[in-house]
């Protein structure tokens, strides 16, 4: 099954909008276009959450973030703005600069100041006289960050790999199960032996909806399954969907797309379903694509025992 992502037409909805509000009798027009300066923007981010160990240097706790610009005849500095309720934030490059014919750059906002085990967040904003109203992109974007330190919570986080009906697909692989300090996120390493880690959040101790915070490329579900949000596993830094063999098993096909129904029963998380030993499992229905051209429903599964209670 070859994924499927959300896509959106932005020119296509302000035509139609365009002509459902001109045929109104009570249509007032827009403020107009203040298309000045070079139409800077910020592209759509892919990315708005980051996590930053406490243990590292603050001068390399950084996010980079691209400015864009529509009119790239001349060499450019636009200031851009950096806002947040509290210290610790503060711009490396307080102007974006673009050479003569270039149409993207980046800034930097360092982010070491901020207290441990608080998310935070903060916005950069381009000014009035350089943005385009009606143009691409956004004038302003905001970011979450958080700084602290990840523990290991479970030295084994066991993969239990099953099709529909619970017969084995591929014998256990094993991870393990950090949490980061002060907050409710949680990260999978080796996920489901791909080698990626996945950070969720679980601020509870009932039955919860697995949704990851990174390494996901959430997609349309499926025929049938419209309303749950799903996602594929997607390597973000090397920007492909992973294909492997859990335990590289060479007798065994590879995995090259793997699909999880979210937002439901189908995808869920018990982080502490047993309190008196501190047990806890994942439960996930997926679609599993094979590199032979096979397809199975999956019945996948992870579980643990906890070292100790992140909820006291």
């Amino acid at each position: 099954m070859k994924p499927y992502i959300i896509r959106t037409i932005p020119g296509a909805l302000g035509l139609l909008l365009a002509a459902s509000c001109s045929d109104s009798e009570g249509w007032t027009p827009g403020p107009q276009d203040t298309a000045t300066g070079v139409s800077a923007y910020f592209p759509m981010p892919s990315k708005s959450s980051f996590i930053f160990d406490s243990e590292g240097k603050q001068e390399e706790m950084n996010v980079e973030i691209t400015v864009s610009r529509a009119v790239t005849e001349a060499a450019a500095s636009i200031p851009v703005i950096l806002t947040s309720e509290v210290e610790g934030f503060s711009i490396v490059t307080p102007t974006a600069e673009f050479a003569q014919g270039e149409a993207s750059t980046t800034v930097t906002v360092n982010c070491g100041g901020i207290s441990n085990g608080v998310k935070e967040s903060f916005t950069l904003t381009l000014p009035e006289d350089q943005t385009d109203i009606y143009g691409g992109g956004l004038a302003a974007v905001s970011y979450s960050v958080i700084k602290s330190e990840w523990k290991e919570i479970s030295d084994q986080a066991r993969y239990i790999y099953s099709y529909s009906d619970y017969s084995q697909m591929y014998p256990n692989t094993y991870g393990t199960l950090e949490h980061l300090d002060g907050t409710y996120m949680f990260k999978l390493t080796d996920f489901f032996g791909s080698g990626l880690d996945v950070t969720f959040e679980c601020p509870s101790t009932a039955q919860t909806p697995f949704l990851p915070l990174n390494n996901a490329m959430f997609g349309v579900a499926p025929e049938g399954y419209e309303g749950l949000e799903c996602w594929y596993l997607y390597d973000e830094a090397n920007q492909t969907y992973p294909e492997w063999i859990p335990g590289d098993i060479s007798e065994y096909p590879a995995i090259s797309y793997l699909l999880f129904y979210g937002l439901s029963n189908y995808t869920s998380i018990y982080m502490n379903y047993s309190p008196d030993t501190l047990y806890g499992y994942i439960a996930f229905t997926c679609d599993v694509d094979f590199d032979n051209g096979d397809f199975a429903w999956g019945a996948f599964q992870a579980d643990f025992f906890l070292k100790y209670n992140p909820f006291e």
